[in-house]
């Protein structure tokens, strides 16, 4: 298998990682236009570049996660608001209650040694903190969602 036949399977693999209505669209002429580049970059520097081709899969891999980003706002939009809200909500409370475990256990480990822990302790304050809040936004947010879903649903009715 050739160099250039190796990197359009690897990006058509890539090509792959976008949310399937933008992949349905997109990727067939995106796959043209990166065999067409690297041809042309063979024949005009007689080989492929790698900084070249990194480049392209570089800037690829940036516009999945945009497209991904893009997709997760708009199902949020269409009404899986409180799902993805419920979610994060949960999660920043894990993520907050396993922290003030972990900082229990520190300050247990360290009671009677004369350790100075602040420097371990203030960021995990922060992060628990940081973790209390955003599960708040989020249970907000999961709130207003749902009341717009309530009241979605009795224009409907009536």
């Amino acid at each position: 298998m050739t160099g250039q036949a190796r990197y359009r399977r690897w990006y058509r693999r890539l090509l792959g990682l976008y949310p399937r209505p933008y992949r349905e669209r997109f990727s067939e002429s995106m796959e043209q236009t990166f065999t067409d580049l690297c041809g042309e970059r063979t024949r005009t520097e007689g080989r492929g570049s790698a900084a070249f081709i990194l480049w392209i899969f570089i800037d690829t891999f940036a516009g999945v996660v945009r497209e991904r980003a893009t997709d997760m706002v708009r199902s949020t939009m269409d009404g899986n608001a409180t799902n993805v809200f419920r979610i994060v909500k949960y999660a920043a409370l894990a993520i907050g209650g396993l922290t003030v475990a972990g900082i229990a256990t520190v300050m247990v480990l360290a009671h009677g040694t004369g350790e100075d822990i602040t420097g371990v302790v203030a960021p995990a304050l922060l992060l628990t903190l940081l973790s209390v809040v955003a599960a708040a936004v989020a249970a907000r947010l999961q709130a207003a969602g749902d009341r717009r879903r309530r009241t979605a649903g009795d224009d409907l009715a009536g």
